[in-house]
């Protein structure tokens, strides 16, 4: 489904929701409660793990195999340190929450370290099921509690670095979240990807309202548009896959069949093509659920151009324009009032 919400137990989308919304005293509770509902999911996640290996624990010292309870002890006890950390951490008042709004960079760290804490759930669950199985088997249990035991010292230093930049308010360098999160972060998209109606935006400068948006979901990749304005009709093209990059487009004439490379009197070549489903959705509603193909192009001999086929099966869309910055996209919130 286009527009769909991602999972908060995935992505701590509420989070991010809320940190993309921002606006003054309201958006500050909105962001604390946000972060306080994620917290208390992650609590809850590791807390029945935690429950887990104090089962195993117990069961050991049943046994009489007392030179075995300490590292399955130590399992437990570093990740409800864990457990305890997250559902105790306090920002005060400053940093994400001062009276300004925050750094969109700020939303997509926050969400690679919620992703890669939800993550580390199965991290820590593979330990505690060798552990259990080595307990039940009578096999070396130290071995699968001293991986639990690292695991759940990463999720701490990760938990850290995430409590530092909502202190803040600022994103951490890249080289300390390399060391916290692992040289393989999660692919994230631009703040840009979770506009939305009545968001206020600047690009290259110019201030805009989103007031419409088109989504396009298939074959692996995934399209957003959202309208910048009407006079003149202009879009910002925000793919999911960070490498292909955001453009700003205006509706252009569509090319005659077999001259899809054609357009607006420039030359392109097609990048990404394939199908799926898309929708379009305005401040009256949603157009619903559409099969559509799409062609995403870049320009023949400028590699700034940037180009978009839409076929609706019903209608075809075409836009062209030229690439821009991730930095020069800057994501204010819904206006003051709303």
């Amino acid at each position: 489904m286009v527009f769909r919400a991602e999972s908060p137990r995935q992505t701590g989308q509420g989070l991010i929701d809320a940190i993309l919304r921002y606006r003054g005293a309201g958006g500050k509770e909105a962001i604390r409660d946000a972060d306080r509902n994620i917290r208390d999911q992650v609590a809850r996640q590791y807390g029945a793990d935690v429950q887990r290996i104090r089962t195993v624990a117990r069961q050991l010292a049943d046994q009489r195999r007392l030179g075995e309870v300490g590292p399955v002890d130590e399992f437990a006890n570093t990740l409800q340190h864990f457990v305890d950390r997250v559902s105790t951490a306090t920002y005060g008042y400053g940093g994400l929450f001062a009276e300004v709004n925050p750094d969109p960079g700020v939303a997509a760290q926050l969400r690679q370290f919620d992703q890669r804490m939800l993550a580390g759930d199965t991290d820590i669950a593979a330990a505690i099921d060798a552990l259990e199985a080595s307990a039940a088997n009578n096999g070396d249990v130290a071995a699968p509690a001293r991986a639990g035991a690292a695991a759940a010292r990463a999720l701490l230093r990760q938990f850290d670095l995430r409590a530092e930049v909502m202190a803040t308010g600022k994103p951490a360098d890249r080289e300390s979240v390399l060391q916290a999160l692992g040289p393989e972060l999660p692919e994230l998209p631009h703040p840009a990807w979770n506009l939305d109606l009545g968001v206020a935006l600047s690009v290259l400068g110019d201030d805009r309202i989103v007031d419409a948006k088109i989504g396009i979901e298939g074959d692996g990749i995934a399209l957003r548009l959202f309208r910048l304005g009407e006079a003149p009709e202009e879009w910002l093209l925000v793919p999911r896959q960070t490498d292909l990059g955001l453009a700003r487009v205006r509706p252009v004439e569509v090319p005659a069949a077999g001259h899809e490379t054609s357009l607006a009197g420039a030359t392109y070549r097609a990048v990404v093509e394939g199908q799926g489903r898309g929708e379009v959705v305005g401040v009256s509603g949603g157009s619903g659920i559409r099969p559509v193909r799409f062609v995403l192009l870049t320009g023949e001999s400028d590699p700034q151009a940037r180009a978009l086929l839409l076929d609706w099966e019903t209608e075809r869309q075409a836009f062209a324009g030229t690439e821009v910055h991730p930095n020069d996209v800057e994501i204010f919130g819904p206006p003051l009032g709303e």
